[in-house]
This record gives C-alpha cells, structure tokens and sequence, in this order.
C-alpha cells in the first residue's frame, strides 16, 4: 500500500486482497475436508472442528468487510460529507462493526496457536511438560525435566489477554488507536504472538528432524536420504506465513503508520490458511506416497514402516517401540 493512500482507499486495497486470500481459503478448507473425512487421519474429528471453527470466522470477517465498505461509501451521510469515507473509517472506536472484525481476528489467531500448541504436545509423543526449545535437549533424551513449566500455554494465555485488552481500550467512543496504551497492548500481543509462533514451530520441526535422524537406519536401510525433509519444509514455510505477516504488522505500528492496523484484515485470512496449508499438503503427500506403495507390485522389506507424521505431524509409534521392531527385523 501506498503512503500516498488516504483511509478509504487502504481499506479497500485490503478489502481487495483479503477477498483474494479469502478464495484461496475457500480451495483450501475444501481439500481440507476432504483430506480428513476421506483419507480419515488421526485426530480428524479435532482438525474438521478446529479449521471449520477458523474458516467460519475468515468467512464472517469477509463480509463484515463488505458490510463496513457499503456504510462507508454510501451511507447517505459519509455521501455528503467530504472525506466522509476516511472519516468514517478513521472513527475506528465506538464503531462495532470494527470492533467485531478485530474480535473475530484475535479469535482466529487464538485458535490458530492453539492448534499449533496442539501439535507441539502431540509430536513430542503427548508429553504436557514440553519445554519451550526442545533443540537445547540432548540427543539421547526423550524425558523433558518436569519442573519445566508449560512455557507455551503461558504465552498463549498472555497473548489472549494483551490481545483482548488492546481490542477493550477501543470500545469507547473517546478512545484514539494511536494512544499510548492501546499501542502498548498491541505491541506487546503482536510480539507475543511472533514468538509463540517461532518457539512452537522450531519444537516441531525439531522433533521431527530429530525423529527422522533415530530412525534413518529403518527407514532407508541405512542410506544417507532423509525421509522428513519434505514434512520440515511444509511446516517451516506455513509457520514463516503467519510470522512474517505478523512482523509486518508489528513494524508498521512501531513506526507509528495506520496501515499496520488496516492490514489486520489480511492476517485473518493468512491465520486461517497456516494449518489449512500443513493438512493439505500433508493428506496430499500421503495420498502419493500410497499411489507409490500400491503400483510397487507388493513390494515388502524388513524394515518397519517410516514414521507417519498424520496432518497434524503426529508419531504414530514411540521411539522405544520403533527401535525394538528395528532390532527384531534385523535378528
């Protein structure tokens, strides 16, 4: 967006690619549905509820969108007013209809850490007291310390409260976006929310990483390929997503620009397309792999089958069981 853009014309620039973003959400929640009702993977019930619950709220965001571009342009009083538009755009406190849209964003960003969280505790075989970098962990261990507290959880809880406050301060009608303490809450939510975003996405993908090193010798035969890289890269590129969109935000509102604001409404639709990526892709790379397995004419090995990360990256088999089967395949 443009400096040179008043108001009005942000909004609806925004509004233009939210509408974009919002289609590709569309393709996505679609394939979603499909991947988990069809190919019928582990936790479906959970992700069908979670990404619904998500592209319910981008769908609603959507129209309210449209809804506040209609009052604007031709509600007769912004008509014969001049500016009207940017007036009634920059009277962002007391407006519900602004105030329900950040609402529904900060819902949608909640649900979306969450879920990631989720994956997290599910990856490190269901273990609550994760810590928050599993890489500072030794190689050989598997047992995060239990005094550890649930680092994650804590800044989850501390986002959605920061958060929520920031979207409080703008309910009353006297309250400007650019006062000290609404940006303060807005600032510190959004650093929140970016480092909650790069810790949880580096414990998966370490874990991952680490998994696929433990069990190279069983799911290759002892050949030097890696058989993750592919799941690491969807999960870093889907998390670089939402943090990227994030930081951008962040550094708007530091240099004191209102478009940082205005852009909001495109982090819903890019919040809402973070784990419809990572279940796509991954129900997408299952079905080719299954295509490859079954024109292989049968083909058996005594190794035990690689591990199964099931869209939401999920082991489906500890490691002290792994290396067993490993140990009585190769006797």
């Amino acid at each position: 967006m443009s400096s040179g853009q008043t108001l009005a014309q942000m909004n609806l620039t925004c509004l233009w690619l939210e509408t974009i973003l919002y289609g590709i959400n569309c393709i996505l929640f679609g394939t979603c549905v499909y991947v988990i009702s069809i190919k019928g993977p582990a936790y479906s019930k959970l992700l069908l509820c979670a990404t619904s619950f998500q592209f319910a709220l981008a769908t609603t965001h959507v129209i309210l969108m449209f809804v506040q571009a209609m009052i604007a342009f031709t509600n007769a009083t912004n008509v014969i007013t001049p500016d009207g538009a940017n007036f009634y755009y920059a009277a962002t406190a007391g407006n519900r209809v602004f105030l329900f849209c950040q609402l529904i964003y900060i819902s949608n960003v909640f649900t979306q850490e969450l879920l990631l969280i989720w994956r997290l505790y599910v990856v490190w075989n269901q273990n609550i007291k994760v810590c928050i970098l599993p890489v500072i962990q030794t190689m050989d261990s598997d047992v995060v310390n239990d005094t550890e507290p649930l680092l994650q959880l804590i800044m989850w809880v501390a986002h959605c409260v920061t958060a929520s406050i920031a979207v409080a301060l703008l309910a009353p009608k006297h309250t400007n976006i650019f006062s000290h303490t609404f940006r303060a809450f807005a600032l510190c939510g959004w650093s929140l929310e970016m480092v909650l975003n790069v810790t949880v996405t580096t414990g998966i993908v370490y874990r991952i990483w680490r998994t696929g090193k433990q069990t190279a010798a069983l799911t290759t035969g002892g050949s030097s390929g890696f058989r993750y890289k592919s799941t690491i890269i969807t999960i870093v590129e889907s998390g670089a997503l939402i943090t990227t969109c994030t930081c951008v935000i962040f550094l708007l509102w530091v240099a004191g620009n209102v478009s940082g604001l205005v852009a909001v409404d495109i982090a819903i639709q890019v919040a809402t397309m973070t784990p419809l990526l990572i279940i796509v892709r991954a129900g997408l790379k299952r079905s080719h792999s299954s295509l490859q397995v079954g024109s292989s004419g049968g083909h058996s090995s005594s190794y035990p089958r690689s591990l199964e990360f099931n869209v939401a990256t999920v082991s489906d088999h500890p490691m002290d069981v792994i290396s067993k089967c490993g140990t009585k395949g190769k006797d």
